[in-house]
Order: structure tokens, then sequence, then C-alpha cells
């Protein structure tokens, strides 16, 4: 229940905001966007928290009110893949700021300021071992709108989910031996991304990832 009362708090805030600048006449100038840095389990999987890359946990809220937004496209819904390493990139594109080299993630404005605008299919998801393996495992996961590889680095373990649900055709694995066929297809793109992951990261001097 006290989740919940958060939740209804924010609401309140947000709303609060959102009649400020109304009133002060900036709510035509106003990029708004809302957010959540993750999204918590509340017994999906057996889990409770956040920490790993089921949909509970990473699948976020993400709305945008932006002024230059076509009057044909507010209120719709875009099923791209966004993800938190493109709102920086978005809040600086809006203040005709060029993003720096090295940051990470792109303007989401093109996804309802272009029609049909190139945008990402995929992403790389991983988590560090926190504390050790017996409080929260290290994970990784390739993502795509249809299906999800998830590995289990400490226990090698492995998994396939189809769709958003996650809880629906999930295969489990002990390790290679015993991975069928669709997670042969999965594995090959897990180890084609960290390939990539780890060029850009070389080229970036170190700096964090994210993989698009």
């Amino acid at each position: 229940k006290n989740y919940y009362r958060l939740a209804t708090e924010v609401d309140a805030a947000c709303g609060a905001v959102i009649d400020e600048l109304e009133a002060q006449g900036l709510l035509d100038e106003t990029l708004v966007i809302f957010t959540t840095d993750n999204g918590y389990f509340h017994g999906e999987h057996g889990l409770a928290d956040k920490w790993y890359p089921y949909e509970e946990s990473i699948r976020v809220p993400l709305i945008v009110a932006d002024p230059r937004m076509p009057v044909a496209e507010r209120g719709a819904t875009n099923d791209a893949l966004a993800l938190n390493v493109d709102l920086a990139p978005t809040i600086l594109a809006a203040a005709g700021i060029a993003p720096p080299p090295r940051m990470q993630g792109r303007d989401l404005a093109p996804l309802y300021l272009e029609k049909n605008a190139a945008w990402r299919t995929e992403f790389f998801y991983e988590h560090p071992t926190i504390t050790n393996t017996s409080r929260i495992p290290s994970s990784k996961a390739l993502v795509r709108k249809d299906v999800k590889y998830i590995v289990w680095p400490d226990f090698g373990r492995e998994q396939y989910t189809s769709g958003y649900g996650d809880g629906h055709h999930t295969v489990e694995n002990d390790g290679p031996g015993n991975r069928p066929g669709p997670d042969r297809v999965a594995r090959g793109l897990f180890d084609g991304r960290r390939r990539g992951r780890a060029a850009t990261a070389a080229d970036r001097r170190g700096a964090g990832t994210a993989g698009e």
C-alpha cells in the first residue's frame, strides 16, 4: 500500500508542476518528460524489488509532451525501444545543443516528428552482482520487441522468453549442451552484441555502455 501511496503522490506532484507551468504561460514552451528509473516486482517470477531483466523491472512509463509535436501525434502511443540514455540527448536537442561525442543515446523527437524514423531494434542490458550471488546475482540480456535472451553468468543459466510477458514460452537451460535451437540463435546474437559493445567501449575510452 505504501508503494501505491508513493505513486499517487508522484502523480499529484507532477500535476502541480503542470498547473504552475500553465499558470505562468510556459506550458506551450516546455518539453515535459515523465518517466522513472526502474520498475518493481510485486511477486512476478517469485521476485520482489528490482534488479533483474524481466519486463516488470526494466520496462517503465515514458510520456513526452512536446510543443513541437503534431496534433495528430498527441496522445498516441509508440512501441519503439526507448532507453534512459536517450533522455539527455532529447533534452539537449530540444534546447538546440549538440550532445558531447561521448554521450550515449539518441534524441527521441524523430519518433514523433518524422514519419518512419530509423530506430534501434534491440538493446543490450547488464547488471553486476551486488554484495554476493546469494543477494543479487549478475545478469545480462539481449532485448528485442518479440524476444529476450537472458544469461545468468554466475550460475551458467540461460533463459529465452517470447514477447513482453516474459512468463510465457520460457525455456531454461543448464549450459551449451542443452541449448535448443532458438537459444542457439539467441546466443549468436548475444555474442555479436557483446563483441560490438566491447569495440564501442574501446572507441569511447572506457565510457559506460548500454548497447543499441
